[in-house]
């Protein structure tokens, strides 16, 4: 049975991905202050904060493989355990379970975003996947708008008692959206966890110009978002150029808004526009530019913001949609987790590379580098070679 993408079912999925990602929006922010408090160095936060995508990375294609094997539904049931487990972990051993618990929020969100998209995409009709895929991503997104500055207040306080209690109760929050949920629980024929079937992917992936040139530009967007994920709370906390909860408050509304309102205008055809993907990472140049140079331009700094958030809300769901028609349908499990994984390792490489830019150089040697990569990303999304249509029906033989 299809069904809409603003139906109460699919608003239930969409309430599961919201509570998920809440505890992801909380910590994000207090593990780098917690650690930085703590004396750890911004190389060693860098390196903590990318080690969760860099898990995810490694795992996403075999979590493909695994939703296939066993269906959407049995993966989420036990992957919303996990997520309750890792979250216990640190309001039990605090700061000294940071590193262990990044890794184990990267195997859960691995298998979390591939049941979930794949959920998305077998239960919309085809004409409504990208509207679907959008309002997903909303949902991932729409804990920024309340998260971060929740956070930043329950750390002033001084006392982590109250943060403690938010994070046990967002253990099992996600577990009362999954019960009765429309999930998928049919499983795909045939289906194998082998390393052949990866490396056939692979072999695919290598030669499917739509699958490389969107990995490639989610690599580099990914790394900017990596690196401002990472840094940009604990860049406007220790100098004072922002306020931090004002900042993520305003980027939030702006990526909640760009993916509600602009979901339409997302291409939800197949086809490639290059000129959509230049105005988004064109975004991300004039937001990251303008923090480079933060130190002058005074309260002009929240104007980033709205562009950061501008690319931010529509890289990922425009390249996703576009790779969910693209991709061969009976390899799709696995192609959408080499896709997935690109941004994964982005992610994870921004907050490693970006931490040693910090410690050796400055914040705004960072945010110049993160505009950097978003011009060379323009220049390959504009001079590469166009997908090769006969792709689309390819198979891995």
């Amino acid at each position: 049975m299809k069904r809409s993408p603003l139906s109460v079912s699919m608003l239930q999925m969409y309430g599961l991905a919201t509570f998920y990602f809440t505890a992801n929006a909380v910590l994000t922010v207090i593990f780098p202050l917690q650690a930085s408090e703590n004396g750890i160095s911004e190389a060693e936060i860098g390196i903590m904060m990318g080690m969760y995508m860099f898990v995810c990375m490694i795992l996403r294609p075999w979590a493909g493989q695994m939703v296939a094997k066993h269906s959407v539904f049995t993966i989420m049931k036990w992957l919303l355990v996990g997520h309750a487990v890792a979250l216990l972990l640190y309001v039990w051993l605090g700061v000294d379970s940071l590193y262990v618990v990044r890794i184990l929020q990267g195997i859960v969100t691995a298998f979390f975003s591939m049941a979930m998209q794949i959920g998305v995409a077998d239960v919309l009709r085809d004409e409504d996947r990208g509207q679907g895929m959008a309002m997903y991503s909303l949902s991932t997104v729409l804990p920024g708008l309340y998260g971060p500055a929740l956070a930043l207040v329950l750390w002033a306080q001084g006392d982590m008692k109250w943060l403690l209690l938010l994070i046990t109760a967002l253990a099992f929050f996600p577990l009362l959206f999954f019960i009765k949920s429309p999930l998928p629980k049919t499983k795909k024929d045939n289906a194998s966890f082998t390393f052949k079937e990866m490396f056939s992917a692979m072999k695919v992936a290598r030669e499917h110009d739509g699958l490389m040139k969107s990995s490639i530009i989610m690599l580099a967007g990914a790394s900017i978002f990596g690196g401002l994920s990472a840094f940009l709370p604990l860049f406007l906390v220790t100098t004072g150029t922002g306020n931090a909860a004002l900042y993520l408050f305003i980027q939030a509304i702006v990526v909640v808004g760009s993916r509600f309102f602009f979901r339409k205008h997302i291409p939800s055809d197949g086809h490639w526009n290059p000129k959509f993907i230049t105005l988004v990472l064109g975004s991300s140049i004039i937001g990251t530019g303008l923090l480079a140079f933060s130190p002058g331009i005074g309260m002009f700094v929240y104007v980033s913001a709205v562009f950061n958030g501008i690319a931010t809300a529509m890289l990922y769901p425009t390249l996703t949609t576009y790779i969910s028609f693209v991709v061969p349908h009976g390899q799709r499990h696995i192609l959408l987790g080499v896709f997935l994984a690109s941004y994964d390792l982005g992610f994870s490489m921004g907050g490693f590379t970006m931490g040693f830019i910090v410690q050796f150089f400055s914040y705004e040697a960072m945010f110049a580098i993160c505009s950097l990569l978003g011009v060379i990303a323009i220049g390959y999304n504009l001079f590469a070679r166009q997908t090769k249509p006969n792709m689309k029906k390819a198979s891995i033989g």
